[in-house]
């Protein structure tokens, strides 16, 4: 089923709805190019079973004394036969709607087992001459990755892809990545070196051998502070002394937690510069696929509904706050208070929507600025619609991930998260996201409908708040 949901999401929606009115030999095309670029170039350089730290390599060879010869090829073997029968069936469905035949089905995951095959051999090669342990290049991988996927996408936004049916299917080249293959098969099977290759990624310390400790670590260092950050709170003592009660207490936490909860901020506004200066790049090199770009991205603010999703740090906040102030408080009575709880969150949203806001404006700048330039016709009044939409939707998601939190409080003294309600409705609100990709509106309809949607969200908030909070907001 996951090869299904791998093939269905990542690659046949995307060109089912962003390029339906091409022709089936089209769609075809620019499928088998998202295919060819996520598995073919991405999958190898981002996975390796060989050279793969896992849990169970280190319990087999080193506990039980497993030959590493032995446990690498099996369950290399293993992995690889899984991996044509499962990825086959799901390969076949998705070609044939498009129109291509059963054999270049079969043909197509033959060469994509080979070509990870040869990966596999190309890795251990390199580990063999140079030690290197190519996916601990975590610069390398990410910028492979990232580039990948650029290169796979955009052809979704700018034209017809690279006719890649004419490579992956064109005789010569397919025999040649299958004979790759085989020769890649006997030099993993007459490799005579395992011991060294498993004791690399078996070592005690490597932390990918514990991921439970791991995430836990992480999830831990995620809320955690610097030690100047707690010698930064005596001296905002008399900077925040005309306060008092609760205001002082939040202005106090969030003077503390200055660093941790700008950093996010920073990140965000240093990814959409770096797509503004982007954008602004290909109007130079590419100034008609920039017109085309920008002519879309006047119609895209239901798009923008699931990039708002990622901009808010809310939920970030909200586990900051449970871990360094809720989780010690929430021990007293008078802390789960009807009064006491919707201070707090009053105070809280306001804080969190100030927050967002900062990048919504940045977003606001940037895409005003891309249109302008590019020479699209923009009306006044879609503009002024337009940026309001962002605005609103900042706010909506700032009072979604502190609502969430005060009505399920997910978290546990484990660092983990228990409620499962958490996830459904967060589930929920991601669903929505994506099926707002299809709502077609003017942009003052959709700013009404955004500027309904987040008054009604905060009003009914704060009533829920008030109401269920004393019984829901507790430690578990």
């Amino acid at each position: 089923m996951n090869k299904f949901l791998y093939i269905g999401a990542l690659i046949y929606l995307p060109v089912f709805y962003y390029k339906k009115d091409l022709q089936v030999t089209e769609q075809l095309e620019l499928f088998l190019y998202i295919f060819v670029l996520l598995s073919f170039v991405i999958a190898p350089i981002s996975n390796s079973v060989i050279l793969e730290a896992k849990r169970d390599k280190y319990i087999c060879v080193k506990l039980l004394r497993i030959s590493p010869t032995r446990y690498t090829q099996a369950t290399l073997g293993f992995k690889f036969v899984h991996f044509f029968v499962y990825f086959l069936p799901a390969v076949i469905v998705f070609f044939s709607i498009f129109g291509a035949s059963t054999g270049q089905a079969i043909l197509f995951t033959l060469l994509m087992t080979a070509w990870r095959l040869i990966g596999e051999a190309l890795t251990l090669w390199i580990f063999d001459k140079t030690d290197i342990i190519l996916w601990k290049k975590y610069t390398l991988v990410w910028s492979a990755i990232l580039a990948g996927t650029l290169a796979a996408y955009i052809p979704l936004a700018v034209g017809n892809p690279f006719a890649i049916s004419r490579v992956i299917f064109n005789l010569p080249i397919s025999f040649a990545i299958l004979t790759l293959g085989v020769i890649a098969v006997f030099y993993i099977a007459k490799y005579p070196d395992y011991r060294r290759a498993v004791d690399a990624v078996t070592k005690i310390d490597e932390p990918l051998l514990d991921m439970g400790k791991m995430i836990s670590t992480a999830k831990q260092a995620e809320v955690s502070i610097k030690e100047s950050d707690s010698s930064s709170t005596y001296s905002a003592i008399d900077r925040y002394s005309d306060k008092t009660g609760y205001a002082y207490l939040n202005a106090i936490f969030f003077d503390r937690h200055r660093r941790f909860l700008i950093q996010p901020v920073i990140r965000r506004l240093y990814v959409i510069a770096v797509l503004t200066a982007a954008g602004f790049a290909s109007m130079l090199i590419f100034p008609e696929a920039s017109f085309t770009l920008a002519s879309q991205l006047v119609d895209g603010l239901p798009i923008l509904v699931f990039i708002m999703y990622f901009t808010s740090i809310g939920e970030r906040v909200c586990k900051a706050m449970f871990y360094n102030c809720d989780i010690s408080l929430l021990r007293y009575g008078f802390y789960r208070d009807q009064e006491t709880i919707l201070q707090n969150f009053k105070i809280r949203f306001m804080k969190i929507a100030g927050l967002n806001l900062i990048p919504s404006a940045a977003i606001c700048i940037a895409v005003s600025a891309l249109i302008l330039f590019s020479g699209v016709h923009w009306p006044m009044m879609d503009a002024f619609s337009f940026l309001l939409s962002i605005i609103f939707l900042s706010l909506f998601f700032s009072v979604h991930h502190l609502f969430m939190y005060y009505i399920f409080q997910p978290y546990s003294t484990e660092f983990n998260m228990k409620n499962p309600f958490f996830r459904i409705v967060n589930g929920i609100v991601y669903g929505i996201c994506i099926i707002c990709f299809q709502f077609q509106s003017t942009p003052a309809y959709f700013a009404v409908v955004v500027l309904i949607a987040t008054m009604v969200y905060i009003t009914a908030a704060l009533i829920l708040v008030y109401k269920l909070s004393p019984r829901t907001f507790r430690i578990k």
